[in-house]
């Protein structure tokens, strides 16, 4: 599965999961997009996923692209 697919099926707005994942929003849609975002902040949208799903995501299970 891809990050929006998760987040979709978590029931999160791109805005919601940026708030939960303390990131702005820009972040979370670059992520979305394919665009390499730090390593920092992919971490913390597969722990914020995490959190609210209950399942253990990381992130090379969502496919984000770090730098």
């Amino acid at each position: 599965m891809n990050l929006e697919t998760v987040r979709l099926n978590a029931g999160l707005t791109v805005g919601a999961l940026a708030r939960e994942a303390k990131i702005d929003r820009k972040t979370v849609e670059k992520a979305e997009a394919g665009e390499r975002i730090t390593l920092v902040k992919a971490v913390a949208i597969a722990n914020a996923l995490s959190r609210v799903t209950g399942q253990r995501y990381t992130v090379q299970s969502l496919g984000i692209e770090t730098t």
